[in-house]
């Protein structure tokens, strides 16, 4: 009997936290560079940057399934330390924007943990 997949569409959430790492990306960037704020080329608002390009970049392997296995559930877990410690540098740094774009991804982040396991039905037609 052959399986067909119900949801064909993928994790959304995990999209979700990928769309917030790069959004949190731009804004690190726009932070380390801009002249206005006390922060524009600190190692702090550098770290930012990497930390929010690793985030997105752990959220696209994950969704588009590259990893697997115990690799996955390392980089889960290095996803949950880098919201904690990006949330920390984006409070200290008073990066108010930073820190609401990196609070949403760990909203979306739990959504992807607790979503309901795919189901397999069989092929009818």
């Amino acid at each position: 009997m052959h399986l067909m997949n119900i949801r064909n569409s993928g994790d959304t959430a995990i999209w979700l936290v990928a769309l917030l790492a790069l959004l949190a990306f731009l804004d690190s960037i726009f932070n380390y560079f801009w002249t206005g704020n006390g922060i524009h080329g600190s190692e702090g608002a550098l770290l930012v940057v990497v930390s929010t390009f690793l985030m997105g970049a752990a959220a696209v392997l994950i969704g588009t399934r590259r990893v697997r296995g115990w690799v996955r559930t390392l980089f889960e877990i290095l996803l949950f330390l880098d919201f904690v410690g990006t949330a920390a540098a984006a409070y200290l740094l008073e990066a108010w924007i930073l820190l609401a774009l990196v609070v949403l991804a760990f909203v979306a982040w739990i959504a992807h943990l607790v979503r309901p396991s795919r189901r397999l039905t069989p092929n009818l037609g």
